[in-house]
């Protein structure tokens, strides 16, 4: 099953799922680098719009992407017109590439999980490409399998330090493993937020 058509067969028990939890208690760990009033944001599979929302509502420019198109209709829908919504996915973000765009923030929130590690290398240098020279990328990693239908691939903090320093970029926060927030007992979570090893070379670009 590719990624997309669970997640458009799913939509609807999938939107109630996501906004069961808030972007407070899902992402308390990393708050030292929560998107301000102004600041760009870009959110990688954004699913239903539930965290692109909270960070409009900050005041920020939120671009959300999702590839799957019942999912970005859901998290249109309820996001009205405070978000950009784009249909486009990781590894290669080819329509972000093409805009030439840049982020202060960019979230990659439960999507690790489905990329190969090759697909992981790739795409942490697109995102890095899209990052203003003192932005950041913030990924959570979810450790433990689906039971339905869902192929992920195994990751660890260390894979992801060591492709992020391939590419450019640093970390600036390693999280301690978290507890699920709806309390699956086989799945737990970290979350890395990363930085340009050498911002000057992204401000060329800005």
């Amino acid at each position: 099953m590719q990624h997309s058509d669970f997640y458009n067969q799913n939509a609807s028990s999938l939107v109630t799922q996501y906004y069961s939890l808030s972007f407070e208690d899902v992402h308390a760990c990393w708050r030292d680098f929560w998107p301000g009033c102004g600041d760009r944001v870009l959110d990688v599979g954004a699913g239903s719009g539930r965290d692109a929302c909270w960070m409009a509502a900050r005041g920020c420019l939120v671009v959300a992407v999702e590839p799957a198109a019942l999912m970005r209709a859901e998290g249109q829908r309820l996001t009205g017109d405070t978000v950009e919504w784009l249909d486009d996915a990781l590894p290669e973000l080819s329509q972000l590439a093409e805009r030439k765009r840049q982020f202060d923030v960019i979230l990659v929130s439960a999507v690790w999980m489905h990329l190969t590690p090759e697909q992981r290398q790739q795409a942490l240098g697109h995102l890095a490409a899209l990052l203003t020279s003192e932005g950041r990328l913030v990924i959570s990693l979810r450790d433990g399998e689906f039971s339905d239908g869902r192929v992920t691939y195994p990751l660890s903090v260390e894979e992801l330090v060591a492709q992020s320093a391939g590419a450019g970029l640093k970390p600036m926060l390693i999280s301690e493993r978290q507890g699920d927030g709806l309390k699956r007992s086989d799945v737990s979570w970290q979350t890395v937020v990363l930085s340009l090893l050498d911002p000057i070379l992204n401000v060329v670009r800005e």
